[in-house]
């Protein structure tokens, strides 16, 4: 038997009732369904009103995916690889639905503010005996928690599971670039995702076993996969309106912590009070009780402080009312900083906390696994390409395209500031004084 669950981006998303049945219980986890409560794209919904939807779809679409990723690669590989494959398949799927569970309220944005990555949390929950996913999985199979730990730190083998789950060619950014691309209604991170997944091919390397694509076939495919992330990145993710409003949101945060540690009454529960201002006593109970609700309720409750700057940033945010940008590179801010801090305070306000310099940047194909020193070597991202005898060629060797992006770091350095304050410091910035 199938369950069926309609999708707006994949459409009908089948699962088997008897093969897939660990991950249909997984659905019902509470760490699972606590992802309903967490924007994907965190607070882009101020630039684009329609990216609203959850961490909670994206993760079973991730799953999905890789179920069509497992049954194309048993279909097209040879008998001892497909026999593989059918081994992993669990792991697989239980691991493309479980990679997010690890995120903070606002996704990315929060973890600027407690300096950790999710990819921790995720297998701090995992490994927690007391979570609902760690006892599901330990009814599966006792060594799940384990394993899942070890790929998401990418060290298992064989490296496939790994680069299924996390590379630059797995099924998380399949998903969320389509995903994205439809609630926001910029088409940038539209591709060819059937195409893609026909030509992926497994190819036996030492011992081991490389994701590849079919050079004759997949070449495009790969080119213009990755070139979606690269125009998602520069035109929706690296939105100026969306930073400007990450840097409210972490000066609300940063304010919040100076008024606890103040002794200030202002409505914090234990959980969030905890992640402000006791970092270290912070434990996978307190993540897991903080949602992208409990910091919206906590956001309208703080209008109300009686501190003005908190209460009135507050205010600017939830009535969208966000900070005004302007570009301007991070060594001319520093040299510009005194004079522009100088003029905020001079018009009454808290540099601290109306001013920042925002900084956005993105490699669309990089070699990072490549070189850790000090480290295991780790399961490389990069993509290769395979021809009909089975040899092995990295997409940039033979792409001229790819090999223009590779490696090449595209950023760009915003300051940001309340409009009021835009007659006082844009002559400034932009040398316009005489």
């Amino acid at each position: 038997m199938e369950e069926i669950i309609r999708d707006p981006v994949h459409n009908m998303m089948r699962f088997d009732t008897d093969r897939d049945r660990l991950v249909l219980e997984l659905l019902h986890a509470k760490e699972v369904q606590r992802l309903r409560n967490i924007k994907l794209m965190g607070i882009s919904y101020i630039s684009y009103p329609g990216a609203e939807h959850s961490r909670f779809a994206h993760s079973l679409g991730t799953a999905y995916l890789m179920k069509r990723v497992i049954e194309h690669l048993q279909a097209s590989s040879a008998p001892a690889i497909a026999r593989d494959v059918e081994a992993h398949r669990e792991l697989l799927l239980a691991t493309a639905l479980l990679h997010d569970l690890g995120h903070f309220p606002f996704s990315h944005l929060m973890e600027a503010f407690v300096r950790e990555k999710h990819e921790r949390w995720t297998v701090r929950v995992i490994l927690d005996k007391n979570t609902e996913v760690h006892q599901m999985l330990v009814s599966a199979d006792p060594r799940y928690p384990e394993m899942i730990a070890a790929v998401l730190e990418r060290r298992f083998k064989p490296s496939f599971v790994v680069k299924l789950i996390s590379s630059q060619l797995d099924v998380d950014r399949m998903d969320y670039l389509l995903r994205d691309s439809l609630y926001t209604g910029a088409r940038y991170g539209n591709f060819d995702l059937d195409w893609l997944i026909h030509f992926l091919r497994l190819v036996e390397v030492d011992g081991d076993y490389e994701l590849a694509l079919d050079r004759a076939k997949g070449q495009r495919a790969a080119e213009e996969y990755i070139l979606a992330r690269y125009y998602m990145y520069q035109q929706v993710y690296h939105h100026k309106r969306s930073r400007a409003a990450g840097t409210m949101v972490l000066s609300i945060l940063r304010r919040a912590a100076a008024l606890l540690r103040a002794g200030e009454e202002i409505f914090a529960p234990p959980p969030l009070r905890r992640m402000l201002i006791d970092f270290k006593n912070f434990t996978v109970a307190d993540h897991q009780a903080l949602d992208d609700t409990v910091l919206g309720f906590a956001f309208r409750e703080w209008e109300g402080s009686s501190d003005p700057i908190l209460s009135d940033l507050c205010r600017r945010f939830n009535r969208g009312r966000i900070f005004h940008t302007v570009e301007l590179s991070l060594k001319r801010y520093l040299k510009l900083q005194d004079d522009l801090r100088q003029r905020a305070r001079a018009q009454g306000f808290d540099p601290d906390y109306y001013l920042a310099i925002d900084s956005a940047s993105d490699n669309p194909y990089t070699d990072s696994y490549f070189f850790r020193l000090g480290a295991p070597r780790e399961v490389s991202e990069n993509v290769f390409l395979v021809d009909d005898r089975g040899r092995l060629v990295e997409l940039s060797a033979v792409s001229e395209l790819i090999a223009a992006v590779r490696n090449r770091e595209i950023g760009i350095s915003r300051l940001c500031f309340p409009p009021e304050l835009e007659s006082e410091l844009l002559p400034l910035v932009q040398g316009q004084e005489g």
